[in-house]
């Protein structure tokens, strides 16, 4: 899958990160905005880069249909990517 293709209908636009720790050490992170500016793979395609403006980013593993999936709606979509080794749920919703 092409994730920047998929996902480029939203540049520009605000999207709500979420990051569950299924460990339940670090107290839940509160949802956040912000503009996607630019997503872009690492070299070896195993992290999304979500970048919020030039020189920041958030990096999503992912990790194969097992453990990240893509679902789209009329309103939007919401990526889900499981990191079972660093017990951390990631979940970005499009369209917010």
């Amino acid at each position: 899958m092409k994730w920047e293709d998929k996902l480029s209908q939203w540049m520009g636009s605000q999207i709500e990160v979420h990051i569950e720790d299924q460990a339940g050490l670090d107290p839940v992170a509160p949802p956040k905005k912000i503009t996607l500016e630019k997503i872009k793979m690492t070299d070896n395609n195993e992290y999304m880069q979500i970048y919020m403006n030039e020189h920041q980013f958030l990096a999503i593993p992912i990790l194969g249909e097992d453990s990240t999936s893509l679902v789209t709606t009329d309103d939007g979509a919401v990526l889900c990517s499981s990191d079972a080794a660093a017990q951390l749920v990631y979940k970005v919703y499009f369209g917010v």
